[in-house]
């Protein structure tokens, strides 16, 4: 024999409507009662229902942007939290999610990660402007002069247009320095 189902109960409040169970738990949860002269509200104990976590299913090119505004911005920790939910939707070698760790890994000063970064940029994309001024930029604070020049130097001349590279390399050449 099956369990019979709980009745639902219909109560009233304190002006005779007729309410819902959910709608009398919250008029019984909010009632003041008169004790000796002093008003005290009593409170029924209510489960503890926590709230649903949210959900922000925002397509990865909003994140992206969130990303980029955000590093633009310097606030780190909402910059750190759209490469998190980017990790999530991205295949780990995706090249957006490779140009966006490195980014965030140079700006927390981790050289040597961004650097991997970018070299793995280069690998897949030879002559990325971006990448290849980067990568130069940290072989250049460590102190690997030939090193930066090579990778500019391999870069400008798959992107012969790009006047960033050019300029990028130009602060190698004796003659600038001077």
């Amino acid at each position: 024999m099956e369990p019979a189902a709980p009745k639902t109960v219909f109560a009233a409040d304190p002006r005779g409507e007729t309410v819902t169970p959910a709608a009398a738990a919250v008029n019984r949860s909010s009632t003041t009662r008169q004790v000796r002269g002093v008003n005290r509200s009593t409170t029924a104990a209510a489960p503890a229902v926590a709230p649903a976590p949210a959900v922000d299913d925002a397509p990865v090119e909003l994140r992206f942007a969130r990303f980029v505004a955000a590093m633009k911005e310097s606030r780190t920790a909402d910059a750190e939290r759209e490469l998190a939910a980017l990790k999530e939707r991205l295949p780990a070698g995706s090249l957006g999610l490779v140009r966006a760790q490195a980014w965030f890994d140079l700006r927390a000063g981790r050289d040597a990660a961004a650097a991997d970064g970018y070299r793995t940029i280069l690998e897949r994309l030879p002559g990325d402007e971006e990448a290849a001024i980067n990568l130069a930029s940290i072989q250049s604070r460590q102190q690997k002069t030939e090193e930066a020049r090579a990778t500019l130097d391999a870069a400008s001349r798959l992107q012969p247009d790009s006047a960033a590279l050019r300029a990028a390399l130009a602060q190698f050449t004796p003659a600038a320095r001077q």
